[in-house]
């Protein structure tokens, strides 16, 4: 604050008209408050980052027609490319001062991601294994679907190949759930008749799926709080069985 005393004195003790006088206090106030604020005689005014990316440029003409592009740009100069007295405003990406559209090796989705280096292609703007998944399988945008509640697919070698699911096989043609079906009741064309007219885990009884045997009687383990998924699996005290797992009430807001 010291020179800004010695400013002031000076613009005192200074033979100038008073309206010049006046002048002279309000810049030197002016500067005193904004070097305080660290903004200098910058104050006010920002720094424009197409000047500074274009002033790299060696002579006026290149210098203004790289603004131009950057001005195209909305001050964005990552998304120029060529060089001096040729920049362009690339419409998605400049890697390395050339237009990409992110699409295609070597920059899938990002500058400098080649797919290629991981033995995988470009899909749209991520790498993808054509080899294994399911989701671009031999080619980019091929998916191997679930067809079915019991049958799913998977890419084997960039081939989509259908299975049955876990505790369901083939019966003509059709993947059938063997171990709920009365009709194919732990093999296909196994009819579960009277008496034991239910299938339950791929075997004919008299207890619907859901169910056990406990004790002869038919129980339903799903929600018997006694036997709880099992025979004789009893749920605690203030524990209540739901769909053959015993849980605490307190989840409830009982």
């Amino acid at each position: 604050m010291e020179s800004f005393y010695d400013e002031f004195s000076k613009s005192l003790a200074a033979p100038v008209p008073r309206r010049e006088s006046l002048r002279r206090m309000g810049a030197v106030f002016a500067g005193a408050v904004f070097s305080q604020l660290g903004l200098g005689t910058a104050w006010g005014a920002s720094q424009d980052p197409c000047k500074t990316f274009c002033a790299r440029c060696s002579n006026k003409t290149q210098q203004s027609q790289c603004l131009t592009a950057c001005q195209a740009c909305n001050g964005n100069t990552a998304r120029l490319g060529g060089s001096c007295g040729k920049y362009v405003c690339c419409s998605t990406a400049s890697c390395s001062g050339v237009c990409s559209d992110l699409r295609s090796d070597p920059n899938c989705g990002a500058c400098g991601n080649n797919c290629r280096a991981y033995g995988e292609s470009c899909c749209g703007n991520y790498c993808a294994d054509l080899a294994n998944d399911v989701e671009n399988c031999g080619k980019c945008g091929t998916r191997c679907n679930q067809t079915g509640p019991y049958e799913y697919g998977a890419c084997i070698q960039g081939a989509c190949v259908y299975d049955c699911v876990d505790g369901a096989m083939v019966c003509n043609g059709t993947c059938t759930p063997v171990i709920s079906d009365p009709d194919n009741c732990g093999a296909c064309g196994n009819v579960c008749a009277e008496p034991t007219p239910y299938c339950n885990q791929g075997v004919c009884g008299d207890c619907p799926p859901g169910g056990a045997i406990c004790n002869g009687v038919c129980i339903d383990i799903l929600w018997d709080g006694n036997n709880c998924g099992a025979c004789g699996h009893v749920c605690q005290p203030l524990e209540f069985c739901s769909w053959g797992a015993c849980e605490g009430s307190g989840g409830y807001g009982y």
